[in-house]
């Protein structure tokens, strides 16, 4: 998705004007809307489908990605506390995301720090870092660390000494440039479309938009698409061959159509198909 549709006026500026009501800047309706659609999260704007918590399928890759990064079997992080501290803490996609950006600069600089946490350790404070960087103090979002505290189950004493050592291991480099967060997204609504059409067993028309715009998928599906073509046209000359074959088998009198218009027509569909397999196999 392109940045400059979400950040962008229509005259291709940004303004302050307004920017305390986020939900009226531009782009950011097709945003949540892309966000409610990929990542699971309904359309229903009311209760359940709201954006102030994580979705399930987004809670299930949050689980499977934080077990991995923090292999420590203390504390080991489960669907259950992710679901009741994102409810609590009113943990937004967006934070979900930023954290996310955390932890992969987390896997790369300072690997040691995630061999030393818990998962569910490294969840909460995450979460927590990404939702104070993007909500500043005087938001409607904002939580303060003893709403936190009490979300994850975690003293405010405990949940400080946490705060200060994941600061200190991301070195206070919080910054991140959006086109990491559309990464992240894409990589995102990637995984939750593959998970649940195999959880299905079938795909909806939007997760098949979704694995298209990935070039694994593209480079497969194009692949497939080769190998099917080439299928077809050496069945379809064999078709052709064994006809030739029947009709020359028949008594002269009763064809239709001359010899040398047969073995025109065959070579014609001859040269059809070796033209075509020489295309397919060039692409």
């Amino acid at each position: 998705m392109d940045l400059a549709g979400l950040l962008l006026d229509e005259e291709g500026t940004f303004s302050l004007t307004g920017f305390q009501d986020f939900t009226f800047l531009p782009g950011h309706q097709k945003l949540s809307a892309r966000i409610r659609r990929r990542l699971y999260y309904g359309w229903d704007w009311e209760a359940d489908c709201s954006l102030e918590e994580l979705s399930s399928p987004v809670a299930d890759i949050a689980v499977e990605l934080l077990q991995k990064a923090a292999p420590s079997p203390i504390r080991r992080l489960q669907k259950k506390y992710v679901a009741h501290v994102s409810r609590e803490a009113c943990i937004s996609p967006c934070a979900m995301m930023l954290a996310l950006v955390y932890i992969e600069r987390l896997r790369h600089r300072n690997p040691d720090y995630l061999q030393h946490v818990s998962s569910s350790d490294l969840f909460l404070i995450s979460m927590m870092v990404a939702s104070k960087y993007l909500y500043d103090e005087g938001e409607e979002e904002e939580v303060f660390n003893d709403e936190w505290g009490a979300a994850g189950g975690v003293a405010v004493p405990t949940l400080n000494a946490l705060e200060r050592g994941f600061l200190n291991a991301m070195d206070w480099r919080l910054y991140t440039d959006p086109r990491e967060i559309f990464e992240v997204l894409s990589w995102l609504e990637s995984c939750v479309a593959e998970q649940q059409g195999r959880r299905r067993g079938w795909y909806t028309y939007t997760d098949l938009c979704v694995l298209l715009e990935q070039p694994a998928w593209q480079l497969a599906l194009g692949s497939l698409c080769q190998q099917l073509a080439k299928h077809i046209l050496v069945l379809t000359s064999l078709l052709c061959a064994s006809h030739l074959l029947l009709l020359r088998s028949l008594p002269p009198g009763r064809l239709s159509y001359s010899p040398a218009q047969l073995l025109a027509s065959s070579l014609f569909s001859c040269g059809m198909s070796t033209a075509l397999q020489t295309w397919m196999g060039s692409r």
